[in-house]
């Protein structure tokens, strides 16, 4: 079983200074310097104006004429994220990061140091000490897609049999997450896909004569398939103070 732990907005967080900077105001992150005019993560006021993040700025200047912008900061954003990692592997867990406020670990080798699945998560909440999403399944996958389904401190774990069924129903844009398949998404909306259910219908070899590998491995996705997690290696922090 595969527990999925994602924090949303977790660089615009970071670099607004704090969840409350983000109550109520369409606030986005400014484009670094150099890089392509787009605005990073958005908050959920600007979401709610038509903003999205990837937009270019234009747009999303004329959908929300008074967006607030901060500027990146992937210094503190690094920093703060490595202070995550490390509350997730103090309570023994072994975690595969994924991008900054996504991350992933094994629960079957925790379930004799804390009880249970429903106390190991328990434990990953109180480690973490900050507002998180948090799902379960078999997969990677399945585990992300139920993180992203929350929408309280519950959690949503599913099995191997109900995975792939719940699974149909959860929209395409998930495959956005993946590295593997974030090329193919908007291919894939501008066909007219919605859903994992009717990706999976489209068959694999088709999929794959379309979009190659990244098609392939998009439907072993909405199959329920994943590969095996990758956890970090541990390391050692050696420090020493000269007055």
């Amino acid at each position: 079983m595969v527990v999925c732990v994602h924090l949303p907005r977790f660089e615009l967080v970071v670099a607004a200074g704090g969840p409350g900077a983000l109550s109520g105001r369409a606030v986005a992150v400014a484009p670094r310097v150099g890089s392509e005019q787009r605005v990073g993560e958005v908050s959920g006021a600007a979401e709610a104006r038509g903003v999205a993040c990837g937009m270019i700025i234009g747009e999303a200047l004329a959908r929300c004429p008074g967006l607030l912008f901060v500027p990146a900061d992937p210094v503190e954003v690094a920093e703060t994220w490595e202070g995550v990692m490390g509350a997730l592997e103090s309570m023994g867990a072994a975690v595969e990061q994924a991008r900054p406020g996504l991350a992933y670990f094994d629960i079957d080798g925790l379930r004799g140091l804390h009880g249970s699945d429903g106390a190991t998560i328990a434990a990953a909440r109180l480690a973490l000490d900050r507002p998180a999403r948090m799902g379960a399944g078999p997969t990677r996958f399945c585990a992300l897609a139920a993180a992203l389904a929350v929408r309280s401190r519950r959690v949503i774990a599913l099995d191997g049999r109900a995975a792939r069924r719940w699974l149909a129903g959860r929209p395409v844009g998930l495959l956005g997450f993946r590295e593997e398949t974030e090329a193919i998404l908007e291919p894939l909306v501008r066909l007219g896909v919605r859903t994992l259910g009717e990706l999976e219908r489209l068959g694999r070899p088709e999929l794959t004569d379309r979009f190659g590998a990244a098609g392939a491995f998009a439907h072993r996705l909405a199959c329920g398939e994943d590969t095996p997690l990758q956890a970090r290696s541990l390391e050692e922090r050696l420090e020493e103070t000269l007055r």
